[in-house]
């Protein structure tokens, strides 16, 4: 599997991306994803990081003008609430190289930076409270 398969495969997850489907399909994802960081060596980050960008600007490209915000916005949806968690829990290796890629996207499309946070976080965010009450607690964290 190379990366864009992952990255595209990401996109119908985003769906999933609410209080009730999160966990299930970041699960999904994870194990869909985990071949892919095995097969990461620590001294090919740099090149697999900017043949990822370089990739990802060429497919935007080939796309019609007006489907190109929606791809972007996909892409980069799928990096941080699907990709760069699950490697941040996979291993060293894959947690560095999310970080680079991270950096990397970052500098390269400034108009459409990321944050990555960990799956932790991303599932505080469904927690609600009311005047510091709370109304309901993400599934799978007790």
């Amino acid at each position: 599997m190379d990366f864009f398969e992952l990255l595209t495969g990401a996109h119908p997850y985003l769906a999933c991306f609410d209080y009730d489907h999160y966990p299930a399909c970041f699960q999904a994802f994870e194990e869909a994803a985990g071949p892919w960081f095995d097969a990461l060596e620590p001294t090919r980050l740099d090149a697999e990081a900017e043949e990822i960008l370089r990739g990802a600007e060429a497919r935007w490209r080939s796309r019609p003008f007006w489907e190109r915000a929606e791809l972007i916005r996909k892409d980069r949806s799928a990096l941080a609430l699907f990709f760069a968690p699950a490697a941040a829990r996979h291993s060293e290796t894959a947690k560095a190289f999310a970080g680079l890629l991270q950096e990397r996207w970052n500098g390269r499309f400034p108009r459409a930076r990321f944050l990555a946070g960990d799956y932790e976080k991303i599932m505080l965010g469904f927690d609600k409270d009311f005047l510091g009450i709370k109304l309901r607690k993400s599934k799978n964290r007790g």
